[in-house]
């Protein structure tokens, strides 16, 4: 009888225990986001598509006068050369597969601990640093400067001007991965022991590697992967496939204990707009979007429209009542009170709204600039679990226009989505007569202390503006005419950096793309 009742006892105890398991919740823990997916506007110079990465000598061309990579001009109408969206040669845009910012899909990484910290500078005096550099001979006298001097950071290429990585990383990157720098843990251990603020560079469109791996994420010309005339490949910013590249590269860096990732190259190829028509390429979930600014511009244009049509009624009523009384009473009296009607009328007819442009090639324009935008976005959403800051290269004379219809730059918006701005202000790199100035090279501080105004303009604008960190030139434009620059040195560098300070900005980065830079120089004055 026990030994019935113990079996009986047993088994219900086991039926019990079944039940509990079977109701208990599912444990699920938090991970990392894997380095899912493949893959700063800076090449000889600052953006410089003459030079690359391998630390060549090259300088750049001055981007707003670049044509020497415009194809014929003559555009064709084939649609066999028109951007295309081919499932066989696109990218998948299965919302399954593309990256949203929806929280239930962004990367949560609440236990990511960083393996250094590092004390954000009273202000970011910074200098670049190649791969090369950073993993050679050089880096110890870079490491001197640095130490020597009131410098405190280094902008070290991540992901170089070619595409590639750095070092040789595991997973889905390493592929891409080059033995610059063979131990980067021990670069980051190294610039903390220096307290010196790592910031990684991180080149977004301009990729000739993944251009030549995946035609389809890049331009296809005449059947074959466009190159600009320095044969520079690009991927294009229209492809979350790209984005999700790019942020893949930048997370790399922050588990490395980067503080800050900058974005260079965030833009189209130069003069994109003299190429979109003859390149073939993919417009992903842009194909049939309406733009941003198109969306804005109808409702303004809408409450404009009804506000102007409120106003002309009454003053319609007036006139045709003034015109009728006249007809009736041809007094001098109704003569001038009809005649002030009409011109009342008149004057009010020519405030009437402006329609916006919507046209085809306003709209391509547009999208363009929503897609650089949107990736900036979707990076520093991705990377916010991270701790890190996000920084954007951009053009100089982008924050002089509304924005840069061919590249994609709209200067407020792209500050509107980052922590840093870095604007691309070598004195080199802008036109003659830009700002009223004949020879811009020569004369850096007029140069800068002029952009600083119109970006001090653009960011008061701004509700939240980040914190402005211009590029400054350590390098002779020997390729420009002669009488139109100068030999740079301590005394056009410190100009650049006294001008800055003299204008209330006192963070910048210095470039020199083979990292010799002036000795001497008043980083503080």
């Amino acid at each position: 009888m026990k030994k019935h009742f113990a079996a009986w006892l047993l088994s219900a105890l086991l039926l019990s225990l079944t039940a509990c398991s079977e109701d208990s919740p599912t444990t699920t823990t938090n991970k990392v986001p894997s380095n899912t997916a493949s893959q700063t506007d800076n090449t000889g110079t600052k953006d410089d598509p003459s030079a690359s990465s391998t630390n060549t000598n090259k300088e750049p061309s001055t981007p707003s006068n670049d044509t020497g990579n415009t194809p014929s001009n003559n555009v064709s109408n084939d649609p066999s050369t028109e951007p295309t969206d081919n499932p066989s040669t696109s990218p998948s845009d299965d919302p399954s597969t593309t990256p949203t910012d929806d929280p239930s899909t962004t990367p949560s990484t609440p236990d990511f601990v960083p393996p250094y910290t590092f004390q954000y500078p009273d202000a970011v005096r910074g200098i670049y640093v190649t791969g090369w550099s950073a993993g050679g001979a050089r880096m110890q006298t870079l490491l001197k400067l640095v130490d020597d001097t009131d410098l405190n950071a280094m902008v070290i290429d991540i992901k170089d001007d070619d595409g590639y990585i750095t070092f040789k990383p595991e997973g889905d990157l390493a592929e891409f991965g080059q033995p610059y720098m063979r131990d980067p843990q021990a670069l980051i251990k190294t610039l903390h022991e220096h307290n010196i603020y790592p910031i990684a560079r991180i080149v977004a469109f301009k990729d000739t590697v993944l251009a030549k791996k995946h035609p389809e994420l890049s331009y296809v010309l005449d059947g074959k992967v466009w190159r600009n005339g320095n044969g520079d490949g690009f991927i294009n910013p229209f492809l979350k496939a790209n984005w999700q590249h790019n942020v893949d590269a930048a997370i790399l860096a922050a588990k490395l204990g980067f503080q800050e990732i900058q974005f260079d190259y965030v833009r189209f190829p130069e003069g994109f707009e003299r190429k979109d028509k003859v390149l073939q390429y993919s417009m992903g979930e842009y194909k049939d979007k309406k733009p941003t600014k198109f969306i804005e511009e109808e409702k303004a244009y809408s409450e404009a429209t009804a506000a102007y049509d409120s106003g002309l009624a009454p003053l319609q009523t007036a006139y045709d009542t003034a015109t009728t009384t006249y007809n009736g009473s041809n007094t001098d009296e109704n003569k001038k009170a009809m005649d002030d009607a009409q011109k009342a009328l008149s004057d009010y007819k020519k405030t009437i709204p402006k329609a916006p442009d919507f046209s085809q090639k306003e709209r391509f324009t547009q999208l363009r600039v929503d897609a650089v935008t949107d990736f900036v976005h979707f990076a520093r959403e991705q990377l916010k679990p991270y701790g890190v800051k996000v920084s954007v290269d951009i053009f100089g004379y982008s924050a002089t226009l509304p924005e840069a219809p061919g590249i994609g730059q709209n200067f407020s918006r792209i500050s509107d989505n980052v922590d840093v701005i870095s604007s691309m202000i070598y004195p080199s790199h802008w036109s003659d007569g830009y700002f009223g100035i004949k020879h811009p090279d020569i004369e850096p501080y007029r140069l800068v202390s002029e952009y600083a105004k119109r970006e001090k303009e653009k960011l008061d604008a701004l509700e939240t503006p980040p914190i402005s960190r211009p590029w400054i030139q350590d390098f002779t434009a020997s390729w420009l005419a002669k009488g139109s620059y100068i030999h740079y040195g301590k005394e056009q560098v410190d100009a650049q950096i006294q001008a800055l300070h003299d204008s209330g900005i006192h963070e910048f980065l210095i470039w020199n793309a083979n990292n010799k830079y002036s000795a001497d120089v008043n980083y503080t004055p």
